[in-house]
């Protein structure tokens, strides 16, 4: 079963599961869901709590001691257990076995990042999925982050008018922990309400922030505005050019590959099975062809290698002038001005 963050009170009133994965990237979320958690358990009698790092170094004996003792204090216990990045075969196998191993007074709270669409697919992975409660958290998007702004600030006894509560969540994309911090200060300040955009203006200071991954969506979708807006923050909270060149070029490699599909007679759903395509993407990437001819798509990985030129040689500055330019070039069809 599949569980949301926002999902999790409803739930919990049934009573709790033996174990629970919460995974994914968003770090305010991810503390919330497990505190809930631990909350919750506290309330019914799991008294004791032993967290562990499942890295290269864990001795996995001591979990296995600590999920089949009971102390003299507490007869139910919380096993917390967070995952690396990547799961080795021999970690996949005692998390297994860990699982098999479950019992009335156990609760496993297993914790991790977020994960591809292979990862999803390993053993250790489905032995979680039937031992308990999926709950994946990620970030908002910027459609979704209105209205997700909207009940934080309704829980805190606060309402905004629809231009501040946009203002709030563009000042703040991507950076939900500085977010609810903003949010538990507003609520300090018994300001008139409903919030104003002036009032937030004045009493607020940006933070938002942004990963590589976010840049691909708004340049996929045409909406190079938001996209180079992005970028530009990229470059100031540090982002390497060379990385992102990287990023871009699988992005584009993708899409000549499913253009080289469709022109040898695929369909569009075909083409992107063959590359393992999420299916949540495949829209994305369908529309961007549709806009993209193959012509074009040349063309921005040629501009694509002259800031991949520019990182080996190390000129910054023209790295990001290419990569600016990249970005502008998924705006339509047209032949680009710009060129090597």
């Amino acid at each position: 079963m599949r569980l949301y963050p926002e999902q999790l009170p409803q739930h919990l009133k049934g009573g709790l599961a033996p174990c629970y994965f919460i995974y994914g990237d968003e770090p305010l979320l991810k503390m919330e869901a497990l505190d809930q958690l631990r909350r919750t358990a506290r309330e019914q009698g799991f008294d004791e709590r032993h967290r562990f790092d499942a890295d290269e170094g864990l001795d996995w004996d001591l979990v296995f001691d600590a999920s089949q003792s009971l102390s003299l204090f507490s007869a139910r216990q919380i096993i917390e257990l967070h995952l690396p990045d990547k799961l080795d075969k021999t970690a996949s196998e005692r998390l297994r076995e860990l699982l098999r191993q479950s019992h009335p007074d156990l609760l496993l709270l297993i914790a991790g990042p977020r994960l591809n669409q292979q990862q999803q697919k390993a053993a250790w992975f489905k032995a979680l999925a039937e031992a308990g409660p999926l709950v994946p958290v990620t970030t908002p998007d910027a459609r979704h982050l209105p209205r997700w702004l909207g009940q934080r600030l309704h829980r805190h006894g606060l309402q905004a008018e629809p231009d501040a509560l946009h203002w709030l969540a563009y000042a703040f994309e991507g950076n939900l922990l500085a977010l609810a911090g903003e949010i538990e200060k507003l609520s300090l300040l018994a300001l008139p309400q409903p919030l104003t955009l002036a009032a937030l203006q004045q009493q607020v200071q940006p933070h938002h922030h942004f990963n590589p991954f976010q840049l691909f969506d708004p340049l996929l979708q045409g909406k190079i505005k938001r996209a180079c807006r992005i970028l530009l923050q990229l470059r100031q909270e540090g982002v390497e050019a060379g990385m992102l060149c990287h990023l871009l070029a699988r992005e584009l490699d993708q899409l000549q590959q499913l253009q080289l599909g469709l022109q040898a007679g695929q369909s569009f759903h075909q083409a992107a099975a063959a590359l393992h395509v999420w299916s949540s993407r495949q829209p994305l990437l369908q529309a961007a062809l549709g806009r993209l001819p193959p012509s074009k798509l040349h063309q921005l990985q040629v501009m694509l290698a002259a800031a991949d030129q520019a990182v080996a040689a190390f000129d910054d500055d023209e790295a990001w002038r290419w990569l600016y330019a990249v970005c502008v070039g998924f705006l339509d069809d047209h032949p680009l001005v710009i060129s090597p």
